[in-house]
């Protein structure tokens, strides 16, 4: 009994703070007009996704620790994940992560996968 009632106190947890990265700013809203190669992505990352992910893509943040964010230096996600993938799970938010394709208009997420392929890879 009080491993289901831990369990539920998790989740509920890490769905608050998952839910606490789904909020857009105002840089979004602002560009959410603009074509793919005028999106400030590193900035809609830094507004959107920074929380969880870090500011240089490693998920070495407390919100990405709970959630298991990506870290999108790694070697091996890096070689098997596709542009459509990252388009896709920004678009429908994997696990925890909250879907942003109600959030972002199409050439910001695109700006976005494009800036998340950016990030150099761990050595």
């Amino acid at each position: 009994m009080k491993t289901t009632a831990g369990k539920f106190v998790l989740t509920a947890a890490a769905a608050a703070i998952a839910a606490g990265c789904a909020s857009t700013g105002e840089l979004a809203k602002e560009e959410a007009t603009y074509p793919k190669d005028r999106v400030d992505a590193r900035a809609v990352f830094a507004e959107n996704c920074a929380r969880c992910h870090g500011k240089d893509g490693r998920a070495h943040t407390l919100h990405g620790w709970l959630v298991g964010a990506q870290n999108f230096t790694n070697a091996k996600w890096r070689a098997e994940t596709s542009t459509n993938e990252i388009i896709h799970a920004i678009k429908t938010g994997p696990g925890f992560m909250p879907a942003f394709g109600d959030k972002l208009s199409e050439a910001e997420i695109e700006a976005l996968a494009a800036y998340v392929q950016s990030f150099a890879p761990a050595k």
